[in-house]
């Protein structure tokens, strides 16, 4: 056996260690970089549409008292009190607010409107064939609760429009004080005088999914989705299983192995938060990309009815809620729910907000929703570490695998094309022969002069 020092094993030790970098790089980035790159197409919008007729009788000026009011003030200018149009119109806006029953009547005609409104929350798909899990309260509001968004988007509709005419009667252009004014005007009005009706109530939940288009470029697919099985919004366990039908398999987040989980762990939260979704300068191409945040299980908690909830301190905001709670490795320990009010703002406070265990999470599981990653995830995540490694080849066989079940896998066909740009340039780590020789003879030189460094010491 020839003798080797150890400045030689050192220097192939350092050899060995660059040929195989672009591996070590990428099993060293991982964390979340990895795990948002496979599970961020599994991450879906879960919308909730509820329509309705609004009937709401017409009111209008009692021509009556609205004369009445008009003498008296042309009797303050016989009294030699000048006043200019905007005093007068003011004077007459103010009256309006303080007697609304004497200057308003309502009419037998009503408005008729057909009205939309829209909740928004996050999701994830869990099998291949389209159980998706959220909360419930993004699927299944309170009555109450939508009901009293009606009457609001009712009451800015007819304010609104009785305004506008108020302004065309009169020839006037109103100030934004004297609007306000009105706006409390008719708010006291309907409120005393007129019901708002709601009739013909549909609601319509659609999963919005990240997909490719024909073109390559990215688009958002809303899918139609029915409730399978829901608990109750907090204090109840607010988790809902929506099922969509889709025309290809779907891509999976996956569930941890195990329920425990420690205080001052790391923790990704992934969702759609409304501040994002709502921003007016970015594109509708990238609002659909599922946001990431990343915090650390702050304590362990009981809610009022006794079942348990994590504290986390990842950020969060509305449009979350319903969106997974994931460990390092990228599996779902929980569902993101609900946060904490400030009590000086009456927002949110930053970093106190909470998610429904696994546990907990589990009791929505059936015979017939059992969440299991799907083919087409676990092949895109194999051809994405390979792709990222520089195994193009090999990448490229399960990238291809992928199209087969899913033709619109999210960045698929970009990936596809990176794969042969990179092969056709001869970049391809497993594509060269001369790679693989030199690891093998440089591992084996490395065994046989420890072994024999060890038997020399012994």
């Amino acid at each position: 056996m020839h003798l080797i020092s150890l400045n030689k094993i050192s220097f192939l030790l350092l050899a060995l260690a660059v040929l195989s970098a672009p591996k070590q790089i990428w099993a060293q980035q991982g964390g979340a970089v990895l795990q948002y790159a496979c599970n961020r197409a599994a991450i879906v919008m879960v919308r909730t549409e509820v329509s309705a007729e609004i009937n709401v009788q017409k009111i209008n000026i009692n021509p009556r008292t609205f004369n009445r009011l008009l003498d008296s003030i042309q009797r303050l200018e016989a009294d030699s009190i000048f006043l200019n149009p905007e005093e007068k119109l003011d004077i007459v806006l103010e009256e309006f607010q303080k007697r609304p029953q004497r200057y308003f009547i309502s009419e037998f005609n009503y408005f008729k409107h057909r009205e939309k409104v829209t909740a928004r929350g996050s999701g994830f798909i869990v099998t291949g064939d389209g159980y998706v899990f959220t909360n419930c309260h993004v699927v299944d509001e309170d009555d109450t609760y939508i009901v009293r968004r009606f009457i609001l988007s009712a009451f800015n509709y007819v304010t609104e429009t009785s305004i506008a005419s108020l302004e065309q009667e009169w020839v006037v252009k109103f100030t934004e004080q004297q609007r306000n004014l009105l706006y409390k005007t008719y708010a006291n009005v309907y409120s005393r005088m007129v019901p708002i009706e709601l009739e013909k109530i549909e609601k319509k939940v659609y999963v919005v999914i990240n997909s490719d288009n024909e073109k390559g470029g990215r688009s958002a697919e809303s899918m139609p989705a029915v409730i399978v099985k829901k608990g109750r919004s907090m204090p109840g366990k607010d988790i809902a299983v929506l099922k969509v039908q889709a025309p290809y398999q779907l891509p999976t987040v996956s569930f941890a192995k195990t329920e425990e989980v420690s205080v001052g762990e790391d923790i990704l939260v992934y969702g759609y938060p409304n501040p994002v979704m709502n921003n007016e300068y970015l594109s509708n191409e990238t609002v659909s990309e599922p946001t990431l945040t990343k915090g650390i299980i702050s304590a362990w908690k009981k809610t009022i009815n006794g079942w348990p909830v994590m504290q986390m301190d990842a950020g969060i905001n509305h449009g979350n809620s319903g969106g997974p709670v994931c460990n390092e490795r990228g599996e779902v320990i929980g569902v993101t729910t609900f946060g904490s009010l400030d009590d000086n703002t009456r927002g949110l406070a930053a970093g106190l907000n909470f998610a429904i265990p696994l546990e907990v999470v589990k009791e929505f599981f059936t015979d017939f929703i059992v969440p299991a990653p799907s083919e087409v995830t676990i092949n895109y995540c194999k051809g994405l570490k390979l792709y990222n490694g520089g195994y193009y080849k090999q990448a490229l066989h399960y990238f291809e695998k992928t199209r087969e079940k899913n033709p619109r896998y999210p960045e698929l066909q970009e990936h596809i094309r990176s794969c042969l740009v990179n092969i056709a340039k001869g970049k391809d780590r497993s594509g060269n022969p001369l790679v693989y020789f030199l690891l093998v003879w440089i591992g084996g030189i490395l065994f046989g002069g420890l072994a024999w460094l060890k038997l020399k010491r012994s």
